[in-house]
């Protein structure tokens, strides 16, 4: 079971795809049911100017939503255009040219594609799709989304009810005219840099501009979340823990994390950013939603879990949920994560 938070925040992806068809992947085998998407973090606006996925072996691929000024969230998809045939070929190539407007910059990149990783994963996803009652069918995966951050870095996520990271990399910087890449006549270079400074300032709030000039841009912070750790989640003794469901920082998400699954105990996973769980207080069960900061959970798990060391994420619930406490342990030391949120309702 999922709070209905994390839910909607989980379903806002998957419904960029739903189409509750009977005929996600073609009879060939090779070609599905999907749609492009784009993404970008929170803080750092970005825009991609063209991108395309495209087909395995051809010049033709779909193209990437472009044009709309992004920011809502690392791994979270923004739009997607329903083109082209209902069923495609899955792509094994990436061009993208996009603009950080923090850092008033353009780059550029070309990219191959994990093409077997991304069909077995949409084979998979048919093999597994959701049932409705009226006979329709929803698979796992019905999305390719790329994601670009500041200093260049360029995500790719196999999309839908459960998102998996296919890959990541660096694309270069190049220049551009302003007036030819925002198709928007400026007259001069003073025109161009007041039209994105006024793009920050429509789309950050008051504190994230004052954090920006302040602190700067993290760079190589998207190739950090991408980390991943030998760690598991517990509760302090006396309680039981449940239906555990992780939200991670690469952008990836599985679903229910089955806990007596020894296969999955046994994965190496990135920092979580959100985590839900059932727990039973007073001989009730309560269903907790956890939110980090990613900067102290990173942190500690930098420390904690480094040289392949087991650690443990544990969660003492309490009510009102305010109070729930997490610390980050291993055999040797423990660290308190104080600045969680967990909201009651």
């Amino acid at each position: 079971m999922m709070p209905k938070r994390m839910w909607k925040n989980r379903i806002a992806t998957a419904l960029l795809f739903i189409t509750g068809s009977c005929n996600a992947m073609a009879k060939n085998d090779t070609q599905f049911e999907w749609l492009a998407t784009e993404s970008a973090p929170e803080h750092y606006p970005m825009v991609i100017i063209q991108g395309t996925f495209f087909y395995r072996g051809k010049n033709e691929g779909l193209y990437i939503p472009n044009g709309g000024t992004l920011s809502s969230g690392w791994g979270h998809g923004i739009s997607n255009h329903h083109v082209g045939e209902k069923l495609k070929p899955l792509p094994d190539r990436l061009k993208i040219v996009f603009f950080s407007y923090a850092e008033k910059q353009f780059y550029k990149g070309e990219f191959d594609l994990p093409y077997e990783q991304i069909l077995a994963l949409f084979r998979d996803g048919v093999t597994n799709a959701k049932v409705f009652p009226d006979g329709s069918t929803m698979p796992l995966h019905n999305g390719i989304m790329a994601g670009i951050a500041p200093g260049g870095a360029v995500a790719v996520w196999v999309a839908g009810r459960k998102q998996i990271e296919v890959f990541f990399g660096q694309a270069k910087k190049i220049e551009l005219d302003p007036s030819r890449a925002f198709a928007l006549p400026f007259e001069n270079k003073q025109a161009a840099d007041a039209y994105i400074a006024k793009q920050l300032v429509n789309t950050l709030s008051s504190e994230e501009l004052e954090s920006l000039k302040k602190d700067g841009i993290p760079l190589g912070l998207w190739m950090r979340y991408r980390n991943r750790y030998d760690w598991k989640p517990t509760v302090s003794v006396g309680h039981a823990l449940k239906d555990v469901d992780v939200s991670y920082v690469n952008g990836e998400f599985f679903g229910e994390w089955i806990m007596t699954d020894s296969k999955e105990l046994n994965d190496l996973r990135p920092v979580p950013s959100k985590i839900s769980f059932i727990s039973t207080v007073n001989e009730k069960k309560v269903i907790y939603e956890i939110h980090f900061d990613e900067f102290e959970t990173m942190a500690a798990f930098e420390k904690l879990g480094a040289h392949s060391q087991k650690v443990y994420l544990e969660f003492e619930p309490r009510l009102p949920r305010t109070q729930t406490s997490v610390r980050l342990y291993n055999d040797n030391e423990s660290i308190e994560l104080r600045k969680i949120k967990s909201e009651d309702w």
